[in-house]
């Protein structure tokens, strides 16, 4: 996997894990002691989470390696590009009302 896409891999699946558990990113950065704006360059994959980072997620934060980083051992994500990433990260975002809207309209748009 190429490496831009992979930093947009790491940080969608941490915004997500993030939004999941009804967490602010300040709310976050206390639990795995990270500044704000470096957290912020992850998840919009800018940046990769460096050892000491992905350690405290994984043991402070309770974030699954295998949630965070499982995709690496299938090769089917390769198919995944830019777009998909940027997407997931905008729908990442909307309330879950927007989010049922939106699915019954992909899935009227995919028949």
């Amino acid at each position: 996997m190429e490496e831009n896409l992979l930093k947009k891999h790491i940080g969608a699946r941490i915004k997500s894990f993030r939004k999941q558990n009804n967490m602010t990113q300040n709310d976050f950065c206390e639990i795995i002691n990270l500044e704000q704006n470096n957290l912020s360059n992850i998840e919009n994959g800018k940046t990769f989470p460096d050892i000491k980072t992905l350690c405290a997620m994984f043991e402070s934060a309770k974030i699954n390696p295998n949630f965070l980083l499982g995709f690496l051992n299938n090769n089917e994500n390769d198919k995944y590009s830019n777009i998909d990433f940027e997407l997931l990260n905008i729908i990442i975002d909307m309330p879950t009302k927007t989010k049922e809207k939106l699915k019954d309209f992909l899935v009227s748009l995919n028949k």
